[in-house]
Order: structure tokens, then C-alpha cells, then sequence
């Protein structure tokens, strides 16, 4: 392959990657972000085990399998929403990376559709989102 084929074929690669990744949380909303990720003030369970099995029940997230993990943020929604601009810091393209750390708990899966169990861990981590128009839409991970 010549040197200028492949720069062009890379290039179209590139241009691909990047629209995928910006697709990737473009049709995402934060009405949509707080229905997964948002538990403010934290509803009341008798463990962590049973917070997880209730919410993920609650919110939609054993319908048609069981989502392997997921994050509830039981901080202000202000702070939350805050990572979008002061209270955070910008990452890459519309990713941002909170300055403080948040209390969390993460709901990770141990069972087989359609009887999920899910295993809760609390803790107090940064987080990194995908923002539109200065709004979360995306949980992309704890850091």
C-alpha cells in the first residue's frame, strides 16, 4: 500500500472513531443520567445488597438482562451537575473529571438473568462524566 493511500485510509479512520465517540453520548440526556446514576437523598435500605437489588429493580435496569455494574451517586445533584463546569476538570472531548470526591455506591451483578443479585460497595471516589450543554449525560467511570 503506498504512503498516500494509507494516510488517507487512516485519516477516514480517524474522522469514523471520532464521530462514533461523539454519537456515543450525543442521544443521551441527563433526565436519562439521573434515572441511572442519581439516588439523592439515598433511599433507605436494610444493606447494601438490598439497596442494589431495589434500585436497579426500581430503575429499570433488570428488564431484559441484568446490567453487569452500575453507579448511584447519592451527592446534591448540584455538585453533580457541577463536575460540567467549576467542579470539574476537562478530560477530553466532553468528558470532565470531578475535583472532589462524591459518595457513591456500585451496584455490581453476581447472579444470571432473570434473577439478578447484585453486591453493593460504598464509597467516596472522583467520577468521570460525558457533558452536554453543561449537564451530565454519561457515567463513563470512578477515578
Amino acid at each position: 500500500m503506498s504512503p498516500k493511500i494509507s494516510f488517507w485510509l487512516l485519516l477516514r479512520l480517524a474522522v469514523l472513531l471520532a464521530a462514533f465517540l461523539a454519537q456515543s453520548s450525543e442521544g443521551a440526556t441527563y433526565r436519562d443520567f439521573r434515572n441511572r446514576h442519581i439516588d439523592h437523598p439515598r433511599t433507605r435500605a436494610p444493606n447494601l445488597n438490598a439497596y442494589c437489588n431495589l434500585m436497579m429493580r426500581r430503575r429499570g435496569m433488570m428488564r431484559r438482562s441484568c446490567k453487569p455494574t452500575n453507579t448511584f451517586i447519592y451527592s446534591r445533584p448540584s455538585s453533580i451537575q457541577a463536575v460540567c463546569h467549576r467542579g470539574g476538570r476537562w478530560v477530553t472531548r466532553n468528558l470532565y473529571d470531578s475535583r472532589k470526591r462524591l459518595r457513591v455506591i456500585t451496584c455490581r451483578n453476581r447472579g444470571r438473568f432473570p434473577r439478578c443479585r447484585y453486591v453493593g460497595r460504598r464509597e467516596k471516589r472522583r467520577i468521570r462524566v460525558a457533558c452536554v450543554r453543561s449537564l451530565p449525560v454519561h457515567f463513563e467511570r470512578l477515578i
